[in-house]
């Protein structure tokens, strides 16, 4: 299974209570993500229903109006980054107007994708080229390089200043010290791809490409270590995501195996098995909406959403261009 493309990255809303929490406080109103076979992305609005705007990044960004910083520092939320088509950059798109505003060049090829702190100050970019962590400083316009020891899938933001990172071919969860670039490694099972931490921050959930199993990680204990390896029907497991209230776990299956698998956090059991149809969809996201009622599952390579109520509700495929 390919990196996808269609990852968005939409920056975090600051915890207003101040305490350290392990996801945003408020999952995104509307949606970004990319139109197949083309060089643009689309916007999707939670609320309508409906696509609202589609912006070409075709072509190279024009500069950023007299006086603006190339990568500009923003209030939370103001700006999406985008990863460039075989490039090494980020396009910097403001949400008030849907324009291209800049580009982020980084040092590292490969990116795979990004992940915004919850501060909406810093970005956290694996490369699977490179087998590295970009950490890009938005205030400071500073990007400094972590080695990692394979090649990274996706990445998670923990507690105390601490990312996950899932190593493929290494068979391991990287636990990545933002600080320090210290790295403890957890031995998990074959082919980890997705990642996603509960927002209490103290589980992380890992699926993998080859393996039908989910592993529960402990981020609670000293070091980090596997509380449960739980059995599921479907490999591919493509993507992970913590729904907002904090009882369950969505594991999504690709291709052949294209369905969810629905977790309880508290019991650390399988509560669900969804479908999606038709057979052969790649989700590589599963997003809520801002009130959690919602989840939508954005499926690569395509313009179908597949739409369910957490966390047991029949998903529906759509096309999101169809009248």
């Amino acid at each position: 299974m390919g990196i996808a493309l269609a990852v968005l990255s939409l920056a975090a809303r600051p915890n207003p209570s101040g305490a350290e929490t392990a996801s945003s406080p408020r999952p995104p109103s509307k949606v970004f993500f990319e139109v197949p076979h083309t060089d643009s992305i689309a916007v999707f609005d939670f609320e309508t229903r409906r696509v609202i705007r589609q912006i070409d990044l075709g072509s190279e960004p024009k500069p950023p109006e007299e006086g603006a910083r190339e990568a500009p520092a923003a209030p939370a939320g103001q700006y999406v980054y985008w990863i460039r088509h075989n490039g090494n950059d980020l396009s910097v798109i403001d949400t008030t107007d849907y324009r291209v505003v800049g580009r982020i060049l980084l040092r590292e090829k490969g990116p795979g994708s990004v992940t915004v702190a919850r501060d909406g100050q810093t970005l956290y970019i694996p490369h699977y080229q490179a087998k590295a962590l970009t950490i890009f400083d938005l205030k400071e316009e500073k990007q400094r390089v972590i080695p990692l020891t394979g090649f990274p899938g996706d990445i998670a933001i923990a507690p105390r200043g601490t990312l996950l990172v899932t190593s493929r071919d290494s068979n391991q969860l990287l636990a990545v010290d933002e600080a320090t670039g210290r790295i403890r490694a957890v031995d998990v099972g074959r082919n980890p791809v997705g990642v996603a931490v509960t927002p209490d921050g103290s589980q992380a959930y890992v699926s993998h490409d080859t393996e039908a199993v989910v592993e529960v990680i402990d981020l609670t204990a000293v070091p980090y270590r596997i509380a449960k390896r739980i059995k599921v029907k479907g490999t591919g497991g493509s993507a992970v995501a913590a729904g907002p209230d904090g009882k369950y776990v969505y594991v999504a299956h690709c291709c052949a195996n294209s369905s969810l698998t629905v977790i309880s956090v508290e019991t650390m059991s399988v509560t669900c098995e969804l479908s999606l149809a038709p057979k052969g969809l790649d989700p590589t996201r599963i997003v809520f909406s801002p009130g959690g009622d919602e989840a939508l599952v954005l499926n690569s390579g395509s313009m179908n959403i597949s739409t369910f109520r957490p966390p047991c509700g029949e998903p529906v495929t759509e096309n999101l261009f169809d009248p």
